[in-house]
Formats: structure tokens, C-alpha cells, sequence
């Protein structure tokens, strides 16, 4: 079945902006924001009385497709989530969740279906409350700092400049572009290898500009070559941006 809903979960409040776990709803704003620039038509979101909820509709791909923002807080998304479907009409099984997960990179973005909740009590909810048929589109926010710290500490902590900028720069509207036209499989193969690709490149950058003999101080960049260990910067043509050429592959196929 298609998906015709993408919902981004978050708590609702001024205090909670740019917090980890608002990284779902965070992103629900790029992907509309993404839509309204590419199609030349504004998403406006609209707050929607009869299911507590700012609800905006858009064409994608040719094909109708509802954001949504509910109201309250992570720990109801299944009541808020079951409240928009009853609204709308539609079926767990046509809707994309947004939401934060600890165990991928910051801005890391995979696709899945299915599973637990991995300890998200947002997901969990839902799972209880409307079945655990729908698309999980999961963006890493990081695991803790310290393994003292307290995960709701962690996930309710502010994303510092960088890491909201990979958040921000995680390549949403692709991924639904292509879970909208091509379906789950189809996007996973895209998404999830070029993502693998991306963290095994950075990976090995890293690996290579630390030299086997170095010592701890020039590691640190405080050697006497002065020099200074960086990651490298991503190639501009990562497997990401070819989604343009393997949607169109695909379509041949």
C-alpha cells in the first residue's frame, strides 16, 4: 500500500525546539519546506481541531500526500497518531513516522518496517495503540555523551549548532520522494546502502589521514609538523544525490 500520510514526532512547547528528541519533527518542517521549493507551491500547515493536530496537503510525485504535526507530547503519539487516522481515513499501513534514533550518526537516515520500539516511547505507543504496520523513517541523533548520563536527559538536550545542521541536512525529501513512487523495498535498497556507504567513506577518510606511526600529540594536532587530523569533507556526488538517476533507472526496470 502506498503511503499517503507522513507524520514527525516531537513534544510540543518552545522548550522542547531543536531538542534530539523532536529530530522527527524537525524534519517534517525540511521536507515541507523541500516540497514547497520544488513544486513551487506552499505547504501550509493548518491546525486541525477534530484530531489535535497541524495537518498540511501536498502533491508529491503526482500523487496527494498529508504531513502531520500533532499536538502534546512523544508519550501519546499512538493516541495522537490513531486521532489523525480515524480523521483522515486512512490505514496505519499508509503511513511514514519521522523520529529520532540514538543508535545511528547524527543526520544518518534508514528506512524499516516492523520490530520493536527500541525503547522509543513514542514508537511504542503507537505500536500499542495502532499496530505496528506503518514505514519508520528513523533519523540518528547519537547515543549519549556519557553512559552515566540519563537517556531523557540525552534525548531532551538541545542539538548544539553542528549536529542540528546534520539533522537539518539529512536528505528527507529524497527518501519520501522515493517511498512515495517506488515503495519501501525500492527505497530501502537507495537510502539505507547510500547512508552504509556514507558513514563506511567518512570512516576510511579518517582512517587515512591519521598516519599508523603518528604519535598521541600529532594525532591531537599538536605534533611539530603543526598539522591538525580533520575529517574529510563529503563528496558533493554521494550515493544520495544519484536518487534523481536511480529513480529514473528504476522506472526502465
Amino acid at each position: 500500500m502506498s503511503i499517503k500520510l507522513v507524520i514527525g514526532l516531537g513534544n510540543t512547547g518552545a522548550q522542547y525546539e531543536r531538542t534530539r528528541h523532536n529530530a522527527g519533527a524537525i524534519l517534517l518542517r525540511k521536507l515541507a519546506e523541500a516540497i514547497s521549493e520544488k513544486s513551487g507551491n506552499p505547504v501550509v500547515f493548518a491546525a486541525n481541531k477534530y484530531c489535535a493536530a497541524s495537518i498540511a496537503k501536498c502533491t508529491l510525485a503526482s500523487r496527494e500526500l498529508i504531513l502531520a504535526r500533532a499536538d502534546g507530547f512523544m508519550n501519546n503519539s499512538g493516541a495522537n497518531l490513531k486521532n489523525i487516522l480515524r480523521f483522515l481515513k486512512l490505514d496505519i499501513s499508509e503511513t511514514a513516522v519521522i523520529y529520532d534514533d540514538i543508535t545511528l550518526d547524527v543526520g544518518r537516515i534508514k528506512l524499516s518496517q516492523g520490530g520493536s520500539a527500541g525503547g522509543h516511547n513514542g514508537v511504542a505507543d503507537i505500536i500499542d495503540r495502532c499496530g505496528n504496520d506503518f514505514v519508520r523513517i528513523r533519523v540518528g541523533i547519537g547515543g549519549k555523551l556519557d553512559k552515566r548520563m540519563d537517556l531523557a536527559d540525552h534525548v531532551l538536550g538541545r542539538l548544539d549548532s553542528a549536529d542540528f545542521e546534520k539533522v537539518e541536512d539529512a536528505k528527507i525529501f529524497d527518501c519520501v520522494l522515493l517511498l512515495v513512487e517506488k515503495g519501501l523495498q525500492s527505497a530501502q535498497n537507495v537510502v539505507n546502502r547510500a547512508s552504509a556507504e556514507k558513514r563506511k567513506r567518512v570512516s576510511d577518510g579518517m582512517r587515512r589521514e591519521v598516519p599508523v606511526e603518528s604519535s598521541p600529540a600529532e594525532i591531537a594536532g599538536c605534533g611539530a609538523s603543526g598539522g591538525s587530523v580533520s575529517a574529510p569533507k563529503e563528496k558533493a556526488d554521494d550515493s544520495l544525490d544519484k536518487l534523481a538517476r536511480d529513480i529514473d533507472e528504476s522506472k526502465d526496470s
